[in-house]
């Protein structure tokens, strides 16, 4: 063969061979392109295009499968994604919608084969570990599935609530059976499983898990101590705090007392919890005006408010069936209403918040003077709440104008009350 004819059969077969290539890519591209389109659609029609211009691809036969489950034709689904897993049998994914659409079309079975595959072909992944715990649970078979889940919640901590609630509601709401079936091996698992039994009103079973972690993060102690406060778990929250927020706070007695400290607006937990949404009220610390120290707390009353709103309180821990006294020291200038400031310790512990003791008025008192409040806890008190309100008005809200100053509160035995 002459050199120009040999010349021009190899640029003739170069042209042809990528006039394929071209053919075949624009092929593959517009199955996949259409099947992507049924995906967005949920149409089953171009899901059928797709499939006839590329019967032999994996992806457009699972996009047929997806398309068919979202439409409820389970069996067909099931063995569109069995095709798609022939042409590519170790895509963990493949095997694991094929679980998920067995289980839909009512083949246990079968949906257990699939995601077992998907677990061996994705060991350290967590949705195939979650998804056959999730299954196995259903199909009764408890132990191995919070094997699974346990592993999943491990690799993915965003499941780890789930899991825990599984466990909760599979124990029956027992506490002990619902730690047992976690199994917490490290602090976030110790945290989060604290934080949801502190949920459910198990504040010792929460407070036993807390105990083992042994650098709780703030954030989530801080959760731990608001789920045990509103549980009425006082005690158990004032151990979180003294761990986490103040070592030195001892249990009987108020935090900043004479308000020299900063307070700390809208943080939780022990300490003057200063309310935020009383209207026509302005609390503050006051360093011009204090009977101890250098600050005192101030009340600036310019308007109509709720009497029933706590303006300023403290969670105190006490001892059940004891006599206690506090004492506090107060002023007002200019204050005028018909509802008068006073500060009342109520039961913490008690659902219904019983009144233990109340201060006389304190609308009228040109300077600085002494109150004390005599009070009995009962036999189930824990912990008991000192609060800064008023008295009930007449047609609430009310206004009240003026100034209150409070200073130097301490709370001791009413035998031997403190001193300050």
């Amino acid at each position: 063969m002459p050199k120009v004819n040999k010349s021009a059969v190899i640029g003739i077969v170069g042209a042809v061979v990528c006039a394929l290539a071209i053919w075949e890519s624009a092929r593959i591209g517009f199955a996949r392109t259409a099947a992507q389109n049924a995906l967005r659609t949920n149409d089953t029609a171009i899901a059928d295009r797709a499939v006839r211009r590329l019967p032999n691809d994996a992806e457009v036969h699972s996009a047929r499968g997806i398309v068919l489950q979202r439409t409820e034709n389970y069996a067909e689904a099931c063995r569109e994604l069995e095709r798609a897993i022939q042409l590519r049998p170790r895509d963990y994914f493949l095997w694991l919608m094929l679980g998920v659409t067995r289980d839909l079309n009512d083949d246990r079975q079968g949906a257990v084969a699939a995601l077992d595959e998907s677990v061996a072909l994705a060991p350290a992944y967590a949705k195939p570990h979650w998804l056959l715990g999730n299954l196995l649970l259903r199909t009764g078979q408890v132990d191995e599935a919070f094997r699974e889940l346990r592993f999943a919640a491990d690799r993915d901590w965003s499941l780890l609530p789930n899991v825990i609630d599984l466990a909760w509601g599979i124990s029956h709401g027992d506490a002990a059976q619902t730690v047992a079936t976690i199994q917490p091996q490290n602090g976030r698992a110790l945290m989060s499983l604290a934080v949801f039994l502190a949920a459910h009103k198990q504040g010792t079973s929460a407070i036993d898990q807390f105990r083992r972690v042994k650098s709780p993060p703030i954030a989530a102690a801080d959760r731990l101590m608001s789920e045990l406060i509103e549980s009425k778990s006082i005690a158990e929250a004032f151990e979180v705090w003294t761990k986490t927020h103040c070592a030195s706070c001892k249990p009987g007695s108020l935090v900043n007392d004479s308000f020299e400290d900063d307070i700390n607006v809208g943080q939780s937990g022990f300490g003057w919890q200063i309310s935020t949404d009383a209207q026509n009220v302005t609390l503050s610390v006051d360093a011009s005006e204090h009977e101890s120290g250098a600050r005192s707390l101030r009340l600036d009353f310019h308007g109509s408010s709720s009497s029933a709103t706590a303006l300023a309180s403290q969670f105190v821990i006490a001892s059940p069936g004891t006599r206690y006294r506090l004492s506090f020291q107060a002023m007002t200038k200019s204050f005028v209403s018909a509802s008068a400031p006073v500060v009342k310790v109520i039961d913490a512990s008690d659902e219904s918040a019983t009144v233990l003791g109340q201060s006389s008025s304190l609308s009228d008192v040109n300077s600085w003077r002494p109150f004390t409040i005599d009070f009995t806890t009962s036999a189930s008190t824990r912990a008991v709440e000192v609060l800064v309100s008023r008295q009930a008005c007449p047609n609430n809200p009310c206004a009240a104008f003026g100034t209150l100053w409070l200073d130097s509160f301490a709370l001791g035995s009413a035998a031997n009350s403190p001193q300050k």
